[in-house]
């Protein structure tokens, strides 16, 4: 398995896979992410490959099984959601977690999770995301792989997220 970052020539490839994720969550019944199918993506993921803050995770055939935008520097959607568990000066935020649907159901979740926790160990002191609140799959799956939930916050549309993160401080 390897982690690396997407480089600005790989900016349409991250751009698919997300189209390819919202697609796929559209097909089961969900509207997160719609605003990718409607064209937009309100967290700046073209941006985030300019700055180097994507990374594609490859399987050990060198085929790519998904993707996962980290940055230091929490972004307005961070401020909203975060603002009353506070923040961290040394706090990794993930957003776009991918693992591509024919990947799916294959452990590749918690391999992508083992790898951020490798890559950032050291330069942060935790890593956090968020997911919908009514996603008990998702929210079970980050409580397994050591993500503690730290509280629900909303969105400016009344939409309820539960808050994880893990500690990378303790870490050997």
């Amino acid at each position: 398995m390897e982690l690396r970052k997407a480089t600005i020539e790989e900016t349409e490839t991250a751009m698919f896979l997300l189209k390819e994720s919202a697609d796929w969550l559209k097909s089961i019944r969900s509207n997160q992410w719609s605003d990718v199918l409607q064209g937009e993506d309100k967290h700046g993921l073209a941006d985030a490959v300019a700055r180097e803050e994507v990374f594609f995770f490859y399987n050990s055939k060198n085929h790519l099984v998904g993707m996962v935008a980290a940055w230091k520097n929490p972004t307005e959607w961070d401020r909203l959601l975060w603002k009353t568990v506070g923040f961290n000066k040394e706090a990794c935020y993930l957003h776009r977690v991918i693992i591509r649907p024919s990947y799916r159901g294959k452990s590749y979740g918690t391999e992508l999770l083992s790898a951020l926790k490798l890559e950032f160990s050291g330069e942060v002191s935790e890593l956090r995301l968020d997911c919908l609140a009514s996603n008990q799959k998702l929210k079970q799956f980050y409580e397994k792989n050591g993500f503690t939930n730290s509280g629900s916050s909303s969105d400016s549309n009344g939409n309820l997220f539960e808050l994880f993160l893990f500690e990378l401080t303790n870490q050997s």
